[in-house]
């Protein structure tokens, strides 16, 4: 890493932007310097690295730096390009990481970097000023603050740094009872929260925000996928949808482990490191390791109990999200969601959906989650009305927009709609019944999502799902084959209509994924099993045909 942070910083003496690392797409900001400083700062203190006391570091050290110096903010803070201009909780973000190098360069002591105190200090004090008097935007930007300003009035002695930390920290922090955050990011800003949550224990010896990570993290282990991936299907931010693996937590089981003195907590740090290397990620940290002599040992004599990732039954109330693990299938369940069910054997994933437009809402999205007996029960109520005359008031404009509709004007209740929905794990997969009461013969379907590029069969067809496209399943059992090779059945469809059409606000179907369509009319009450054993088995073909 440090060559490519080399290769891509502007040395030439004419540039005005000497000393910036450019980036991907050819821009240059302060953000992304300050990291690649922190970053260098590391390979040039650090004994162990090949670049230690490096010449060619120290000039691409001074050149970053003189950078940072003359073009920082006049407040001190740093840019990050194309979003956040003289942003405080960038600035944090990259200090902090620089704290890292500056730890380093202390815990050595080296007369060969005496030369890097003076201007280090300079820019971290610059920085937490601007940061002390600025604000943030999203809920973990305020611990990224606080942790940055606590450390900055340590290596500064300005204590006005560390009560501007304390005005944040009165808020509390943002994470519920079930160790959730409150942006709900499990890919990236629960990692982001945990990092923080260690640098502020570190500042000020409090064990609650140590507390904190402990509960984030031991949520994270029933966030854990069958193929080492981590469920972001839930997520509030742009981590969303997305693949993630397990490389960013790695360090963090480590630590918050270390600094509690639990070594079960820190080997399930060596379980990131084995599963997201399978999967060519590479663990971020090192530089803790140099930090902490006996960090790297800490826990690695100790099995982790993996039953708390592949064996689970759990519902996340206040996060409204259930998680169930058996193995190699996982089963998620949300309430506030359109895309309320997600089922995944090995790495092959479906979601589900279910379409019911009746006057403004068009897709099932459960008001709620209750055990059962033997699962989860969804439940979704929907009104159906309609506006009624303003009369004999008069409203005071005859301008449609300007009229206080949603409040003021009086509606009329028609027939609604209740639909429930029953999961419950079986021995090969899930059983699903779907039943309505109240509005009858309204057009109902379910979609179901699978990857693009999928092979289904039947008794009566063999072929391609590309992305993109759909396929009504009328009758039978369907087998859908992944391009890894994994696979998932569904039994048994139903066409009652060909109403396809999707209205504004649907959930959109997957242009990834191949959709499979199953529709009826309310009244509905059907079951569907949605499970890995092959429609082609002598017995369920069997008792297919005799239904």
């Amino acid at each position: 890493m440090t060559e490519g942070i080399l290769s891509r910083q502007l040395m030439e003496d004419h540039h005005s932007r000497r000393g910036a690392i450019q980036m991907r797409g050819f821009y240059v900001d302060t953000r992304s310097s300050g990291f690649g400083l922190a970053h260098l700062l590391v390979s040039y203190v650090s004994p162990e690295s090949r670049f230690h006391l490096d010449e060619s570091v120290r000039r691409s050290i001074e050149a970053v730096l003189s950078f940072l110096e003359k073009y920082q903010r006049p407040d001190g803070c740093l840019d990050l390009a194309g979003c956040n201009f003289a942003s405080p909780p960038d600035t944090a973000f990259t200090m902090n990481a620089l704290l890292n190098g500056w730890w380093l360069m202390e815990k050595h002591a080296e007369p060969e970097t005496a030369w890097l105190h003076a201007p280090l200090r300079r820019l971290i004090e610059s920085c937490a000023e601007g940061v002390a008097a600025g604000g943030f935007h999203t809920p973990n930007h305020r611990w990224a603050i606080c942790a940055f300003l606590k450390h900055a009035a340590k290596i500064t002695g300005r204590e006005e740094f560390s009560r501007r930390a304390d005005e944040y920290l009165n808020e509390g922090l943002d994470i519920n009872e079930d160790g959730e955050f409150a942006e709900r990011s499990a890919g990236n800003y629960n990692q982001v929260n945990d990092d923080q949550m260690i640098r502020l224990y570190m500042a000020t010896g409090d064990r609650h925000f140590l507390e904190a990570a402990e509960a984030n993290l031991r949520m994270m282990l029933k966030y854990i996928d069958p193929d080492d991936s981590v469920f972001t299907n839930n997520s509030t931010r742009q981590d969303y949808g997305r693949k993630v693996y397990l490389n960013t937590y790695y360090m963090l089981f480590k630590l918050v482990g270390y600094f509690l003195g639990k070594k079960d907590l820190a080997a399930y740090g060596e379980y990131c490191y084995e599963t997201a290397s399978r999967h060519g990620q590479q663990p971020r940290g090192v530089e803790w390791l140099l930090l902490y002599d006996d960090l790297d040992d800490f826990g690695t004599d100790v099995q982790p109990d993996l039953s708390a990732v592949t064996q689970y039954d759990y519902h996340f109330k206040g996060s409204r999200i259930v998680r169930i693990r058996k193995g190699r299938q996982s089963c998620t369940l949300m309430d506030g969601k359109a895309n309320f069910l997600y089922f995944q054997n090995g790495s092959m994933t479906m979601y589900m959906v279910i379409y019911e437009n009746l006057c403004d809402k068009r897709n099932f999205v459960a008001d709620q989650i209750e055990k059962t007996e033997k699962g989860y029960r969804l439940s979704f109520h929907q009104d159906s009305w309609y506006y009624l005359p303003f009369y004999p008031e008069k409203p005071e404009t005859s301008d449609w927009w300007a009229m206080d509709n949603p409040h003021t004007r009086k509606r009329f209740q028609g027939v609604g709609l209740d639909t429930m929905v029953d999961v419950e794990m079986a021995e090969d997969g899930i059983d699903i019944l779907i039943r309505t009461e109240g509005v009858d013969w309204l057009p109902l379907r379910v979609e179901l999502g699978f990857p693009g590029g999928c092979q289904l069969r039947n008794e009566n067809f063999l072929m391609e799902g590309k992305a993109g496209q759909s396929m009504i399943l009328a009758h039978g059992p369907l087998e859908v084959t992944s391009s890894s090779g994994e696979r998932m059945v569904v039994s048994d469809g139903f066409a009652e209509h060909s109403a396809l059409g999707r209205s504004d606000g649907a959930y959109p179907e997957g242009p990834e994924h191949f959709t499979v369509y199953m529709t009826a009319y309310t009244p509905v009450c059907r079951k569907l099993h949605i499970g890995t054993r092959s429609c082609f088995d002598p017995d369920l073909l069997s008792a297919s045909q005799n239904t």
